[in-house]
């Protein structure tokens, strides 16, 4: 039996502060989105990273062949045929930030304008549209459960949370199922523990949630477990014909919305499953060692998790969970909030699942995460008061919120690259052994102007890692270079033999040795760095210098 619960009603007033700090959330985004000066007149965002090439040349091809099959011009099978569609995840999210690239580049013509049919930093106004939707609905919800108060110090905290804001000015599919997965979740517990509880008929919107979920990334599934045991704890076999209608309705979403299932619905379903072991190893470099993705020591989700969102946030989550005002364990609502975020975590700490890149794979915890650190901030405000007068306590509380900001402002762009003070900020990071960056966000559109600055156009500069073989087309063509494209052969390669330049990003974990320091006889040109550490670097690496 649930008992009835504490619910508030949202003033228009509260709804519109919360809706003026998603809209600011979403504008700091795209006011520095650009990845290598397609829009100069922004800031500078992250460096293109390595999933976007898919995403956006694949968001590309469906917005555009959709507008063709509503023409009549193709049919679904020419769009979602197995030759031409790329199925490794479902096409929602994609889609989505194709419908960006194509609004934006019609209402602001990129640097080149139409020489290239791509422009990679329109796309990511996509995932800074889903961002600003997600600091609202963790407000909102936040708000609605524990007041307006709470609602401001969630959304707060998930806009501080540097490597989410970081992901945020990507082109790919994280911020997307983070939005999904929130909204599932949110709307499953707000639902289901109100009135006599679950029935078929509130079922309805979170299966809809969770067939969209489905359609954006396959983290989704994680929501099916923690739910299911949820349901079944609190409301026993009440809970099973909701739960077979949300599972229903969802997994009948996934299949409408994605067409290339319905060519082979046994084949693809298997196949698309498969993917998730059948892969490419990916490495991954951990207190100073390399580990492939299957053998990553168990706790090493538990470890990015606590130390890559800052450290009075996370403090404050502790004080929200170990409360003894809250005690969310008597809330039907948290308890399915801290079911869902824990899951993922926890999840990739199992022996022989595959973990990788930071906390790109369970960052769904994250915005849930929100709510935690919100009420945790009730908690100490509340402490606070009782002992100071409620102006000192207030602007105490501003403060430790106001500090906060220092991963986003002193990493910028690069925040996927933050640590939090717990291992001494990225520099005592990488002095423990931890990943400086995970992907190519340090190529930045400033690092590669004084690139330019450097290197004559027609040398060749070789350049490392490469995670797989076209890594590296967006930027030979990249607008920052200006009217010449670059010659950037693959370090290792024919090409590069005679290459005098060697540009780098300092993902460890695929780097050898030699290149995990400065080369003997090369010398630094042009270097990227953060917080004391180095992300990414030019150098001149003379051929004599390589015997």
């Amino acid at each position: 039996m649930i008992h009835q619960l504490e619910h508030h009603q949202l003033t228009l007033r509260t709804r519109l502060l919360l809706a003026g700090w998603a809209v600011l959330a979403g504008l700091a985004v795209i006011s520095t989105i650009d990845a290598f000066g397609e829009y100069p007149a922004l800031g500078e965002g992250p460096g293109l990273t390595i999933d976007e090439i898919f995403n956006v040349n694949e968001g590309y091809r469906l917005c555009r062949a959709t507008a063709l099959w509503a023409t009549g011009a193709l049919n679904w099978r020419d769009v979602f045929g197995q030759q031409v569609h790329l199925s490794d995840h479902p096409p929602l999210g994609r889609y989505a930030l194709g419908l960006a690239h194509e609004t934006v580049r019609a209402v602001a013509t990129p640097t080149g304008g139409d020489e290239f049919p791509l422009t990679l930093s329109a796309a990511r106004v996509g995932s800074a549209i889903a961002f600003a939707l997600l600091v609202y609905l963790i407000g909102k919800v936040a708000a609605g459960w524990f007041g307006p108060a709470c609602g401001g110090l969630a959304a707060m905290s998930l806009v501080l949370m540097p490597r989410l804001f970081a992901h945020a000015h990507l082109a790919s599919l994280e911020t997307m199922i983070g939005l999904a997965y929130a909204a599932t979740v949110l709307s499953l517990a707000t639902s289901w523990t109100r009135g006599n509880g679950p029935h078929p008929r509130t079922a309805i919107v979170p299966g809809i949630l969770l067939g969209l979920a489905l359609l954006t990334k396959i983290q989704a599934i994680l929501l099916i477990p923690p739910v299911i045991t949820w349901a079944l704890w609190y409301f026993r076999r009440r809970a099973v014909l909701p739960l077979l209608t949300w599972g229903g309705i969802g997994l009948s979403v996934f299949f409408v919305g994605w067409p290339w299932l319905w060519l082979d619905p046994v084949g693809h379903f298997r196949e698309y499953l498969a993917r998730t072991t059948q892969r490419a190893s990916l490495s991954v470099w951990y207190f100073a060692e390399k580990y492939p993705d299957l053998d990553v020591p168990w706790h090493y989700p538990l470890v990015l998790f606590a130390v890559t969102v800052p450290v009075g946030l996370q403090l404050l989550g502790c004080v929200g969970l170990l409360s003894r005002t809250w005690r969310w364990w008597h809330d039907p609502r948290a308890v399915l909030l801290v079911s869902c975020l824990g899951f993922p975590v926890f999840l990739f700490c199992l022996p022989g699942v595959a973990v990788y890149d930071g906390t790109r794979l369970f960052l769904v915890a994250f915005p849930l995460w929100a709510i935690v650190i919100g009420r945790g901030g009730l908690v100490a405000w509340d402490w606070l008061r009782n002992r100071l007068s409620a102006p000192l306590a207030g602007g105490l509380l501003t403060v430790i919120f106001v500090v906060q900001a220092w991963g986003l402002i002193g990493l910028h762009p690069c925040q996927l690259g933050f640590y939090n003070l717990l291992v001494g900020g990225p520099a005592g990071a990488e002095r423990l052994g931890l990943e400086p960056t995970y992907w190519s966000d340090s190529l930045t559109r400033d690092f590669l102007k004084r690139v330019a600055q450097q290197v004559p156009h027609e040398q060749s500069i070789a350049v490392f890692p490469s995670l797989f073989p076209h890594q590296w087309d967006a930027y030979r063509q990249a607008p920052v270079w200006g009217d010449h494209r670059r010659k950037l052969p693959l370090l290792g390669t024919p090409d590069a033999r005679d290459a005098h330049y060697l540009m780098i990003f300092r993902r460890k974990a695929d780097l050898p040795d030699f290149l995990r320091s400065d080369p003997p006889g090369a010398q630094r040109l042009v270097t990227l760095k953060r917080a004391g550490v180095v992300l990414a670097v030019l150098y001149r690496w003379p051929v004599n210098a390589r015997q």
